[in-house]
């Protein structure tokens, strides 16, 4: 299958940032859906607030709120905990298998092409419970299992969240049945994906032109929500310039310094859906180097204290002495939906131009004629046998 060349795929850190357009997604209307359809067309990315501005409070209770910073922050808890407590036979007893389980340190290669060693991170995939049974589709390390009631609540919330994005996105394009998107997914779990990327050492072997958080590539699905910490940056975006800007935890003047915006981005199938006009942005995480030591673009090391081009307020600052710990809910339709033409003017529009466009980058990818023979299962497991190699087998049926 071709492939989408990213020529600066192992580039520096960028210098640059961009601000997202944000947007309260409380309440749904056909305008607000507009101008999620219009951010996301142009940037495949954009901010939600999962909480009420200080201007909000009087109204919050009009308004719906999936989530809180109490609920997020216990599942980041559980998160470190599994990564830096839990002894290693626990999570290798868990090991990735169907896309589900635990990946070790440079397993994952998200970027092949430019990056030979694996991603430096650790990773944990949790499907959401069969929806059907209640039960888990894989077996839980003792720390996930001890936190069982609070990783449900967190994917049945997350699945709210991402109902509701679908439905504004279905608006914004003008299909008369607003659920339309959304029902695709019924009885499709979605999957927490708990990312490490541990503090690099100052003698380690990290090189910034060779190595990687997690490489440059898209996201497979129809869209994801990516919660991240204070003070945590890495996460890259490349622009419709060809050039990397950094994508800073907390937007300018951010009602909360404590509970950061979620991050969505377009995955590839929403995008093909879309015959394109929802942009699938190819997107990065850089690690901070050692404290004290930053690598220039040319892979030289500078005396310069590490922040990764992102200094932005809010304590958003990046510092080589913290370990990165982000969650990423990725959102997909059931494995046997077809993915026939979305009824969607706006997108109808657009079929002939994009019928040979190469949908992603990364392993695994196509053309736009090519995924019409495929189901949503057919897709995703190409791109993720493309990701994992040989660890990937899909679950027979």
């Amino acid at each position: 299958m071709p492939s989408v060349f990213v020529p600066n795929g192992n580039a520096a850190a960028s210098e640059e940032s961009i601000d997202l357009p944000l947007f309260d997604i409380s309440q749904e209307s056909p305008e607000l859906g507009k101008a999620i359809v219009d951010a996301a067309a142009k940037w495949g990315f954009l901010w939600i607030a999962p909480s009420p501005s200080t201007s909000d409070i009087e109204t919050a209770n009009e308004r719906t709120y999936d989530l809180d910073e109490a609920t997020v922050n216990n599942v980041f808890d559980i998160s470190r905990r599994f990564f830096k407590d839990a002894p290693i036979q626990e999570k290798t007893a868990c090991a990735i298998k169907h896309n589900r389980g635990y990946v070790g340190m440079h397993v994952e290669t998200l970027d092949p092409t430019k990056h030979k060693r694996g991603d430096f991170k650790q990773c944990f995939n949790l499907s959401g419970p069969d929806l059907s049974s209640g039960e888990w589709l894989q077996p839980l390390p003792t720390t996930f299992q001890h936190e069982d009631a609070a990783l449900r609540d967190f994917h049945d919330r997350c699945r709210r969240v991402a109902s509701r994005i679908l439905r504004l996105i279905a608006m914004g394009l003008a299909i008369p049945d607003v659920d339309w998107i959304a029902r695709t997914h019924d009885n499709a779990p979605n999957t927490s994906r708990f990312l490490h990327y541990p503090t690099l050492p100052p003698d380690t072997d990290y090189d910034p032109e060779a190595d990687i958080g997690a490489g440059a590539h898209s996201d497979y699905g129809s869209i994801t929500l990516l919660f991240t910490r204070p003070g945590q940056p890495g996460l890259e975006i490349l622009k419709p310039d060809g050039d990397w800007a950094g994508v800073p935890v907390f937007p300018p003047k951010y009602h909360s310094s404590t509970f950061p915006p979620v991050v969505v981005n377009i995955g590839d199938l929403l995008s093909y859906w879309t015959n394109g006009l929802l942009r699938s942005t190819v997107h990065r995480v850089v690690l901070a180097p050692p404290a004290g030591k930053e690598h220039s673009a040319n892979g030289s090391a500078t005396n310069r204290s590490a922040t990764n081009g992102h200094n932005h307020s809010n304590g958003d600052t990046g510092s080589g002495a913290a370990d990165r710990y982000s969650i990423a809910i990725f959102v997909q339709p059931h494995e046997d939906a077809k993915l026939v033409p979305m009824p969607s003017p706006l997108v109808a529009d657009r079929a002939e131009a994009f019928r040979k466009e190469v949908i992603g980058h990364g392993g695994g990818v196509t053309d736009a004629d090519g995924m019409k023979t495929l189901t949503s299962g057919d897709y995703l497991s190409a791109r993720l046998k493309a990701t994992y190699g040989a660890v990937f087998e899909r679950e027979k049926r």
